[in-house]
């Protein structure tokens, strides 16, 4: 809807190539994301290059739509698996892992990672997990994430289209 409070954020991931609908005129913003598609939406930011390496990770099956998103942010350290040789294609993403994504797409874009936020300024800030709290910190440092309102960060909840598409706005527009 044209007042919905995600419609910049979706148009502008669509106008650029970051985010497809999930049909020809839906684009599902309520839809929680998979770990596989922000793969892909990483992927897309780079105009979709080739990955070194193929079948990273056991459970991405060559030919998949996300496979070769997934085996080029992995060749690039951007992202990681579960320890266990697996990547989770279909799990929903967490907020904490979507922050640790894209802090390593900065990086390896070499933009400036510097910004920390305070974690300890959200109710439920110390529920970020410590593999991630930097990430965290700087996506909260840098006006990625600020939080779903009433002091709730929700590190370990997961994210819809429509909050990703406007978090993608902001990390462009922040980097553009």
């Amino acid at each position: 809807p044209e007042d919905a409070w995600y419609k910049e954020a979706v148009d502008y991931v669509y106008a650029n190539g970051l985010m497809n609908g999930t049909s020809a005129t839906t684009f599902a913003p309520n839809m929680l994301l998979s770990r596989a598609m922000i793969a892909q939406v990483v992927h897309n930011l780079e105009d979709n290059p080739a990955a070194a390496e193929q079948g990273v990770f056991t459970d991405v099956a060559a030919g998949a739509w996300y496979a070769d998103a997934v085996d080029w942010a992995a060749g690039e350290g951007i992202v990681s698996g579960y320890g266990s040789g697996e990547f989770g294609p279909e799990d929903n993403i967490t907020r904490e892992q979507m922050a640790l994504i894209l802090y390593g797409y900065a990086q390896y874009k070499g933009y400036d990672v510097g910004a920390g936020g305070e974690l300890s300024s959200f109710t439920d800030g110390a529920s970020t997990s410590g593999w991630a709290a930097e990430a965290v910190r700087w996506a909260v440092g840098s006006g990625l994430l600020s939080g779903k309102g009433g002091g709730v960060l929700d590190p370990q909840g997961t994210a819809t289209r429509a909050e990703v598409a406007s978090i993608l706005m902001r990390f462009c527009e922040l980097n553009g």
